[in-house]
């Protein structure tokens, strides 16, 4: 499928859209090109739902524009809320992962006009010593050596998308990620895309006002964590939902972080189900 773009304050931002019916946005991760909700098959479960579908780059991802870093969450959101305004779409629901959660989280509480309901997929809760940790090692190699190495990236993360059993025993498919994760530093427009999004989750992360200001959200928001993810586990997830005014909660079992690809029927199950009750 061909992609479209739009330009959002001076920065172009590469879309798709797809299907017909009530409009479902989804927002990656850090870095993650919109082929990625293809190949974990639930772009094509929403659109057998009866769902449109509106996939993006997000600023930094090729193809889109990587404007010079760094980025904010803020910038982000306003990205997706551009986007939307271009494409005339209101009452939309807005499936975050990881990153983009953050992303959601912040359009669905500042354009409350644009969004339904909203999911926060691996990407919502306190900061925890885990990723505090690798946050700290990243910003320092970006101010060490003006970016972080890709063979870093490889292997952070390896060890944060997989489940520690598969890490320990599936050599032949740790073997298959690492060859999947040798195509990351080309999803990147530029490195000053890579550059602008770490920035973005940092400042975003360390926001000491961010965990109450989820209480301003008025609408449905099921927050999805996978049961092994180091980053933001089941515990960080409950702590987020029980501060939403109407939050649920739902760990999703086996999965690490990149649960969304290794484990694709069960989040997509996940995810139809709170469709379906919004």
């Amino acid at each position: 499928m061909e992609s479209e773009s739009v330009s959002v304050g001076g920065v172009r931002i590469a879309y798709e859209r797809c299907g017909a019916g009530r409009p479902v946005v989804l927002v990656g991760g850090t870095g993650m090109p919109p082929v990625a909700w293809e190949l974990c098959g639930l772009r094509g479960a929403l659109v057998d739902a009866g769902f449109e579908v509106v996939t993006y780059a997000a600023r930094g991802v090729a193809p889109s524009d990587a404007p010079p870093a760094p980025y904010t969450v803020e910038a982000l959101a306003a990205d997706v809320a551009g986007l939307l305004d271009a494409l005339q779409l209101t009452d939309v629901t807005v499936i975050g992962y990881s990153l983009g959660s953050f992303t959601t989280e912040l359009l669905a509480r500042t354009r409350p006009d644009l969004v339904r309901a909203a999911v926060l997929l691996a990407g919502a809760g306190p900061l925890t010593a885990v990723l505090d940790a690798v946050l700290q090692a990243e910003t320092e190699l970006v101010s060490a050596a003006g970016h972080v190495p890709p063979a870093f990236v490889k292997l952070q993360t390896l060890l944060s998308s997989l489940p520690p059993g598969v890490l320990r025993d599936d050599e032949e498919q740790v073997r298959t990620w690492l060859e999947l994760l040798d195509a990351q530093e080309s999803l990147w427009a530029s490195r000053e895309g890579a550059a602008g999004q770490l920035a973005a989750s940092d400042r975003w992360l360390r926001d000491e006002h961010r965990m109450s200001a989820l209480a301003d959200i008025q609408q449905p928001v099921l927050v999805a964590a996978f049961e092994h993810d180091l980053y933001f586990p089941a515990r960080s997830g409950k702590v987020a939902a029980e501060v939403l005014a109407r939050g649920e909660f739902v760990a999703i079992p086996g999965a690490a972080h990149a649960g969304l690809l290794t484990h694709p029927k069960e989040t997509t199950e996940v995810l139809l189900g709170f469709l379906a009750r919004t």
